[in-house]
């Protein structure tokens, strides 16, 4: 994802920062969408493994990033470490 454009974005509720999710946050995020653990915010079960995800520390949320796009809508939004 292009820094710049991660500059302007921010956490569509808080308006806190965000952050690109390391490789192996992708990793552990892809593996609860495999065993379908993971739901977003509008408690969908999340089914598709994503390109990538940005993640707000305050919220404690993750945003997907689908084909190159971060998707920021609050419903969309899935918490992120998952509560255990």
């Amino acid at each position: 994802m292009d820094e710049t454009l991660l500059d302007l974005l921010c956490a569509p509720q808080s308006h806190a920062a965000l952050r690109v999710a390391s490789l192996a946050e992708l990793d552990q995020i892809n593996a609860g969408i495999r065993q379908r653990s993971l739901r977003n915010r509008d408690g969908s079960t999340l089914d598709l493994e994503l390109d990538g995800s940005l993640l707000c520390e305050s919220d404690r949320t993750g945003y997907p990033i689908r084909d190159g796009l971060p998707v920021l809508l609050v419903g969309e939004a899935f918490d992120w470490p998952p509560h255990s």
